[in-house]
């Protein structure tokens, strides 16, 4: 808990799912955190639901470098520096390859790691010594899924991004990333209901097993979970791991 007493923690799409928890579990070790997204709605139920005075929150499109930089700015301004980046922002659309759009391409290439690329690029002329960058991928990024070749392909992205990255930062920060597994929340319900209406399986049982039955411990895992796989690896228990990526989905990806 100590590692992160009184240090800064930024998190990107912190105002839902994982970055909720991830912000929560970051505030349990007395860090000040920016909560930074940009879904109004998400910001401000989160605000109504936690009130501590080290959680600040950020209205902000990760993926214009001039809204990053003015961020970064100001940053600098009220505290000096960044301690742990947690580049967790990410969106999703679903369709075959020979249905998919290029909209729809570039919406996920955009976010998922042109956002990513921006947050790192404007952060690291002010982060601090023994820092950390830990982005987050998916089993995507290692299993093949329907639907989802252009999020496959970001979150390998991202890996290959961790890696680069982590040599050029070694040995002042750290950069590593997790791959989370199947995510119990709303999620689940929306892929749902599009393979369903679109004909791929009859109920959501048949959806269920095609997932539960590749995951070894046989659930979802749920934001807490990659909340506090994340805060370990961005702890002092981790200092000698940089370029790394961590499975947590449940034995699903085995590396």
């Amino acid at each position: 808990m100590n590692d992160f007493k009184s240090k800064i923690i930024i998190v990107t799409g912190g105002a839902g799912g994982i970055g909720q928890a991830t912000c929560e579990a970051f505030l349990q070790s007395k860090a000040t955190v920016l909560c930074v997204d940009n879904n109004k709605e998400k910001i401000s139920k989160f605000r109504k639901a936690n009130d501590s005075k080290n959680l600040l929150f950020f209205d902000l499109d990760i993926t214009e470098e001039k809204k990053v930089k003015d961020f970064y700015n100001q940053v600098k301004s009220d505290h000096g520096g960044v301690d742990h980046l947690i580049n967790n922002a990410g969106v999703a659309t679903l369709n075959l390859c020979k249905d998919l759009s290029v909209d729809d391409w570039d919406l996920v290439m955009r976010v998922n790691l042109r956002g990513m690329f921006l947050m790192t690029k404007h952060a690291i002329p002010i982060f601090n010594d023994k820092g950390s960058i830990l982005n987050i991928s998916s089993q995507a990024a290692r299993r093949a899924q329907r639907f989802t070749s252009h999020y496959n392909a970001s979150k390998m992205g991202v890996i290959g991004f961790t890696r680069a990255v982590a040599l050029e930062l070694a040995p002042k920060i750290r950069v590593n990333a997790i791959s989370p597994g199947t995510i119990g929340t709303e999620i689940i319900d929306n892929e749902i209901n599009w393979r369903i209406n679109r004909g791929y399986e009859k109920t959501r049982e048949e959806v269920e097993h095609d997932w539960l039955h590749r995951i070894p411990m046989g659930r979802y895992q749920m934001p807490e979970d990659i909340a506090k796989a994340i805060v370990g690896f961005c702890s002092n228990t981790f200092s000698e791991t940089t370029g790394e990526t961590l499975n947590v989905s449940g034995g699903a990806v085995m590396e």
